[in-house]
């Protein structure tokens, strides 16, 4: 059974916006910390990336730039 208070990010347009944007921000910062890696293939980095902007928005991060910080110092280098 799904939970009925589903993170407002899914309702809010903007927020998905702002997400979507840091993730877009990030992911090449990602890239270049490791240019052999393969980021096409690699899901299980942009899962955990979606999965931490997503946290980070649902908790009152709301600003790209902010979001993206805040996700690069939760991932691996």
């Amino acid at each position: 059974m799904g939970s009925k208070n589903r993170p407002r990010i899914f309702y809010d347009p903007a927020l998905r916006s702002t997400v979507e944007q840091a993730f877009d921000a990030t992911w090449p910062v990602l890239h270049a910390r490791d240019a052999l890696r393969n980021f096409e293939q690699d899901y299980e980095l942009k899962t955990a990336l979606s999965r931490k902007l997503m946290g980070l928005a649902t908790d009152g991060v709301t600003d790209p730039i902010e979001l993206r910080e805040w996700a690069l110092e939760g991932l691996p280098r």
